[in-house]
């Protein structure tokens, strides 16, 4: 077994990410190497991190199917959620306050729905829909404002407001000057700057992520898939923040500029390697939730801001044996948003069905569902309610 890598080589490495994902005007300063050890990982009870605060149901939704929640805004004690098809506004017990289903291609319209910020400068609430390239505008009611269209939002799947200017992320840029996010004018629509070079992975990596900035007081974080670092922006270039040291598990970078047909191929090859990388980050002011991919293993690892602890799972565990994991942990993988205290999953009914129909001769399960109340619920009101559930949970203190 190697040995875990000296503080001097895990520096050297955080060099060489930057030098690499880096513009020649990201910097190293204010580091903080934050050590995650893999092997260390055991499964743990979903309740020993979390605790949950509400499982929201959409209310009176029954005749609107909703096959998926991708986002989710937290807005005023309210909730704005994209779906694949439409955006919902939400009080704090899920009553639809509103709902846009304008598809098509005219304004007020939109292609497809997949990021949302409040806009703090405007006072408005802006919409991506990446396949038409544009930002659709609303007042914090939904009425529609106006929208504005733009070529760097064309494919991008994440984006941030930045005052009167707006972070970007994706977009058909991958393949022109190769830059992973770039900032742009929101007043001539020109880009500023860009950030965080891509290489080869242009060729076979998914632009996957629809949360990629998070907003930190008067600094705009950084993040995207199979990156360890996390970066925070500004006019002078991207700083390296947070680089995440999974130790002889690290993925070299040398790794990334191989010659591979696509992102199964790129994937199976680290798994035959055992690397890992981290897949996604979703942070809250105090907190950071990771969720790394180890060949076919699967770690949830929280990350406190302050003191740089970490709790790592590897899977979950439950008091009523392993055939009850998946299920205690409401089958919820990676968030679709987060606040400054709070992150928030979306719960698939029939996953959980699914999952209760094949326990259904096990003689544990009439007392794993008396303790586990919300998850009854959902299995309960299946024959009335299909929609997906928001699971609203608070990480523990450490």
């Amino acid at each position: 077994m190697k040995k875990s890598l000296s503080p001097f080589l895990t520096l050297f490495i955080s060099f060489l990410i930057i030098s690499c994902f880096s513009s020649t005007k990201e910097t190293i300063n204010e580091l903080e190497s934050i050590a995650i050890n893999l092997q260390d990982a055991k499964s743990g009870r979903f309740d020993s991190i979390f605790t949950v605060e509400d499982l929201i149901s959409l209310k009176d939704s029954e005749g609107n199917p909703i096959t998926k929640i991708k986002r989710i805004l937290s807005l005023e004690k309210n909730y704005w959620i994209l779906s694949s098809e439409k955006i919902l506004h939400l009080d704090s017990n899920g009553e639809i306050l509103n709902q846009l289903s304008n598809q098509g291609q005219g304004p007020a319209e939109y292609q497809s729905v997949d990021d949302i910020r409040w806009n703090e400068n405007s006072n408005l609430l802006e919409v991506l829909d990446k396949n038409s390239g544009k930002l659709l505008r609303f007042t914090v009611e939904g009425t529609f404002h106006d929208e504005w269209k733009n070529p760097f939002l064309y494919l991008a799947t994440s984006f941030i407001p930045q005052g009167d200017d707006y972070y970007i992320y994706g977009g058909v840029f991958f393949n022109g000057d190769g830059n992973r996010a770039v900032l742009v004018s929101g007043k001539t629509g020109e880009k500023i700057n860009g950030y965080s070079k891509i290489g080869k992975e242009r060729n076979y990596l998914s632009v996957l992520n629809n949360d990629t900035f998070y907003n930190t007081g008067d600094k705009t974080e950084f993040f995207y898939s199979d990156s360890d670092t996390l970066f925070t922006l500004g006019e002078s270039g991207a700083r390296a923040k947070y680089f995440f040291d999974l130790g002889e598990f690290q993925t070299p970078e040398e790794f990334f500029d191989r010659d591979f047909e696509n992102i199964m191929d790129f994937r199976n090859k680290a798994a035959e390697n055992d690397y890992a990388s981290v897949f996604s980050i979703q942070p809250t002011n105090k907190n950071l939730f990771l969720f790394i991919i180890q060949g076919s293993k699967f770690y949830t690892a929280i990350v406190n801001r302050s003191s740089h602890e970490v709790k790592i799972t590897k899977g979950w565990s439950s008091e009523f044996g392993d055939d009850f994991s998946n299920l205690s942990s409401y089958l919820a993988y990676t968030p679709i948003g987060s606040d400054s205290e709070f992150l928030f999953f979306s719960v698939d009914p029939y996953a959980i069905k699914s999952e209760i129909d094949k326990l259904k001769g096990n003689p544990s399960l009439p007392d794993f569902l008396k303790a586990n109340s919300l998850i009854d619920r959902i299995y309960q009101n299946f024959e009335t309610y299909e929609n997906p559930y928001i699971l609203k949970v608070r990480i523990k203190e450490f």
